[in-house]
C-alpha cells in the first residue's frame, strides 16, 4: 500500500454565508494547512474572542485608578419659621488623594492588566495545542478510513478476477461468496469510520471559529512528523516563554502592589475646604440709626469659612486588608514555584514521549508494516496465480488492517507527543 500525502477536503455542507457573529474572516474555499487553521482559531474562537473583551476591561479600570477624587459642592439654607431670618450658604471641599494612594491604584491596575494579557497569552498557547491535537485526531481518522478504501478497491479487483475464474470453472464458487463477505465487513467498518471522521471533523469546527454547516479541509497528512525545536535549551527557552509561568511572576508582584495599595488606604489624608454663608438676622426690637431714624434691628452679614480636614489613622490602619494581601501574595509566591516546577516537568516529559513515539514511528514504519504489505501482496499474488488458498489471503489483510491501524495510532502518538513539546514551550505559532 503506497504513502502519500492525504488531502482530506470533504465538504460539510453548502453554505450561502456566514451566519451573525459567528466569523469576522470570510469562509475558507479550500484545505486548509495546520499552521492556517491555528491562525483561524486564534483570531475567530469564540471563547478566546470573549477572553479579550477582559483585557479592553482592565485597561477601563487603569484608567479609571489613574483618576483623581471629584470635588465636592454643597449647597443649602435655612429659613426662621417664625421670623424674618434666613441663611444661604455655599460650601466647596477638595480631596487631596494624599498617602500615595494613587500611585497605588495605578500600579495594581496596570498588573491586572498585565495579568489578563497574559490570560490570554496562556488561552492562546492551549487552543493552538487543542487545535493542533484535534487536527491530529481527524488526520488520523482519514488515515484509517484511506486503509479501508485501498483494500476495498483492491478486494474489488480481486472480486472481478474471482468472478471470471468461476465463471471458467477455474476456481470454487465459494470464494467467490467468501470474498463478498469480506468486501461487505470491510465496508461495514469504513462506515463507522467515516462516522467517526465526521463527528471529529464537526468537534474541530467550533475551535476555529466556524459553523458545522461551512465546509472546511486540512491539507496535510498523518505520516508528516511535526517540527520540534531541539531539546538543548528547552527548558531555558519554556521558562522564558511560557504565559502561566509569567502570569504566575506577575500575580506575585501584583500581591506587592496590593499589599501597597492596602497601606497607603491606612494612611492619613486630607481634603481642603471653603464656604461662604449669606445670612440675614435681627431682633424683634426697633433702634435708632446714626441719623436718629428708628429703624428694625435687622442686617445681612456675609462670612468665608476655609481650612482642611485631616483623616488620621489612629485606630484604622487599614491592618486587616493589609494583612489579608500579604497573605494573598505569599500565595501567589507559592504558586509561582510551583508553576516553575511543573513547567520544568512538563518540557523533560515531553521530549522524552516525543523521542520514544519517533523511535517507535520510525521502527514500526520501515520495518513492520513494510513487511506485512510485501507479504500480503506475495499471498495475493501467489492466490492470482492459482497457488494457495482465498482464505490465507483474507487472513492477511486482516493482519495488515491491525498493522495499519496500530501503525496510525503510533504515528498518532507521535504527533500528541509533538503537540505537548509546542504546548510544553510556550508556543501558540
Amino acid at each position: 500500500m503506497r504513502r502519500h500525502a492525504i488531502v482530506l477536503a470533504v465538504l460539510l455542507g453548502t453554505a450561502a454565508g456566514v451566519p451573525p457573529g459567528t466569523s469576522a474572516q470570510p469562509p475558507p474555499t479550500g484545505p486548509l494547512a495546520l499552521d492556517e487553521l491555528v491562525e483561524r482559531g486564534l483570531a475567530e474562537n469564540p471563547e478566546l474572542r470573549a477572553a479579550r473583551t477582559e483585557i479592553e476591561a482592565a485597561k477601563g479600570r487603569l484608567h479609571q485608578a489613574g483618576l483623581r477624587p471629584n470635588p465636592m459642592l454643597e449647597l443649602s439654607g435655612t429659613q426662621n419659621v417664625t421670623g424674618p431670618d434666613n441663611m444661604q450658604m455655599i460650601g466647596f471641599s477638595w480631596p487631596l488623594d494624599l498617602g500615595g494612594r494613587k500611585g497605588a491604584r495605578v500600579s495594581v491596575a496596570e498588573r491586572e492588566l498585565a495579568v489578563k494579557q497574559t490570560q490570554v497569552a496562556d488561552r492562546e498557547r492551549r487552543l493552538a495545542a487543542d487545535i493542533r491535537s484535534k487536527a491530529g485526531e481527524v488526520l488520523a481518522a482519514a488515515r484509517n478510513l484511506k486503509v479501508l478504501d485501498d483494500l476495498i478497491a483492491a478486494n474489488r479487483e480481486t472480486q472481478r478476477l474471482i468472478s471470471r475464474r468461476v465463471a471458467e470453472g477455474a476456481a470454487p464458487a465459494l470464494d467467490e461468496q467468501l470474498l463478498l463477505v469480506e468486501i461487505t465487513r470491510l465496508e461495514a467498518q469504513r462506515a463507522g469510520q467515516a462516522g467517526r471522521l465526521e463527528s471529529l471533523r464537526l468537534q474541530l469546527l467550533p475551535l476555529i471559529g466556524l459553523s458545522p454547516a461551512l465546509p472546511v479541509g486540512i491539507a496535510d497528512t498523518i505520516e508528516r512528523a511535526m517540527a520540534v525545536p531541539p531539546q538543548d535549551d528547552a527548558i531555558p527557552r519554556a521558562l522564558e516563554r511560557r504565559p502561566d509561568l509569567r502570569m504566575a511572576r506577575l500575580e506575585e508582584s501584583l500581591g506587592e502592589a496590593r499589599v501597597d495599595k492596602e497601606r497607603a488606604e491606612g494612611r492619613f489624608d486630607a481634603s481642603l475646604f471653603t464656604q461662604y454663608q449669606r445670612q440675614d438676622t435681627g431682633f424683634d426690637l426697633m433702634g435708632t440709626d446714626a441719623a436718629g431714624r428708628s429703624r428694625p434691628i435687622q442686617d445681612v452679614f456675609h462670612m468665608v469659612t476655609f481650612g482642611v480636614s485631616i483623616t488620621l489613622p489612629v485606630r484604622n490602619r487599614n491592618q486587616g486588608n493589609v494583612a489579608a494581601a500579604r497573605a494573598e501574595r505569599e500565595g501567589a509566591q507559592r504558586r509561582r514555584e510551583a508553576t516553575d516546577l511543573m513547567v520544568r516537568q512538563e518540557v523533560a516529559s515531553a521530549y522524552a514521549q516525543h523521542e520514544a513515539a519517533a523511535r517507535a514511528a520510525d521502527i514500526y514504519g520501515r520495518q513492520v508494516l513494510g513487511t506485512a504489505r510485501r507479504n500480503l501482496d506475495v499471498i495475493r499474488g501467489s492466490y492470482q496465480l492459482g497457488r494457495g488458498s482465498l482464505l490465507d489471503v483474507i487472513a492477511e489483510q486482516r493482519r495488515l488492517i491491525e498493522l495499519e491501524v496500530g501503525y496510525t495510532d503510533v504515528l498518532k502518538q507521535r504527533w500528541d507527543a509533538a503537540v505537548d513539546v509546542r504546548r510544553a514551550l510556550g508556543a501558540a505559532r
